[in-house]
């Protein structure tokens, strides 16, 4: 599970930067005036697609990161005696 963790965020980045190249061409191709084809509305919506994927992506690799790390970082000082009172 830890090592999914880590490659999500670096998926979801990489998806992200493709998805957002591909929208960027074909809206700059669309604005000047260039009759998108079938091929350009293809891949204006594989960049929608490969967004909403990073998205989901980047979400996942947020909600699998343990929300108590200072308290395994306590746990582990009181473990070794540096935290213990006085």
């Amino acid at each position: 599970m830890a090592r999914s963790s880590r490659a999500l965020p670096v998926a979801g980045f990489a998806l992200a930067l493709v998805g957002l190249v591909l929208l960027v061409v074909q809206v700059v191709r669309a604005i000047n005036g260039s009759a998108l084809g079938t091929l350009g509305i293809i891949l204006l919506w594989v960049g929608v697609g490969l967004l909403a994927v990073a998205v989901a992506l980047l979400t996942m690799s947020l909600l699998a990161t343990p929300a108590d790390t200072t308290d395994d970082v306590a746990a582990d000082r009181r473990a070794e005696g540096e935290g213990a009172p006085a």
